[in-house]
């Protein structure tokens, strides 16, 4: 009886988690001339397993977000002989009810550019909606097959409570990740500015020092002719 109980427990429990299926495919591939790719695809279905239960509530989106980083600088550092030209992230969305593709995020990186690290872009996805992430770099050995690239990504699906209350929080916080950057870029820029006047003023107190203590100079010979022309009138009056 006791291990019924347990049985049934657990038969529970394990419907409860196969209530919707998350489908989920990621591969690399090498794609020649140099090319190498980063795939995603997540799709979401409400129905699951053949069960109509869901853990979401109600019509609430499932929501999910991609976790990346592109890093061409430092790649290129690292790997002088193989160093990227570009890297490109894509995403594309399909809605079930839409039933048309949209490109939601297109971005290309170059070793020019700061890398990019734990990076987050959430998505809501409801009923037979399908998301696309492709990462692509551009090697300019052309000859290059590895499919060790500066990129990486993964699906994050937070826990199951609470949906819209994470999807707020993770707002806020996106909210505010982007404001500190601002701030502290802005920071930044006015930090060099004032730097850059310090080093003007600097210089041109510098060079008014040295004009002054030329000029200075110049008067200290002046005083002391001066004053041994007078000594010289002097003796030569006594001496009359």
């Amino acid at each position: 009886m006791k291990k019924l109980l347990t049985i049934l427990l657990l038969s529970i429990f394990l419907i409860g988690l196969a209530s919707a299926e998350i489908q989920f495919y990621q591969d690399k591939t090498d794609r020649g001339n140099g090319t190498i790719q980063n795939h995603l695809t997540i799709v979401y279905s409400k129905g699951g397993m053949g069960i109509t239960d869901d853990y979401v509530t109600g019509n609430n989106p499932y929501e999910v977000y991609l976790w990346y980083n592109i890093y061409p600088q430092k790649w290129n550092t690292d790997n002088p002989n193989y160093k990227v030209d570009y890297c490109n992230l894509q995403i594309n969305f399909r809605g079930r009810i839409e039933n048309a593709t949209t490109l939601v995020f297109d971005q290309n990186y170059t070793p020019e550019d700061a890398d990019i690290f734990n990076a987050k872009y959430f998505m809501k996805l409801n009923d037979g909606d399908v998301m696309v992430a492709n990462q692509y770099c551009y090697f300019e050995n052309k000859s290059y097959t590895g499919l060790d690239f500066p990129a990486e990504m993964q699906l994050v699906t937070p826990t199951w409570e609470c949906k819209a209350c994470q999807y707020y929080e993770w707002s806020l916080q996106e909210r505010d990740i982007v404001k500190a950057k601002t701030i502290g870029d802005n920071i930044v820029d006015t930090s060099g500015y004032i730097k850059k006047l310090i080093l003007l003023n600097f210089e041109i107190w510098l060079a008014l020092f040295w004009v002054f203590m030329i000029i200075m100079v110049f008067i200290s010979v002046g005083l002391i002719f001066m004053i041994a022309y007078w000594f010289y009138l002097y003796i030569k009056g006594l001496a009359k």
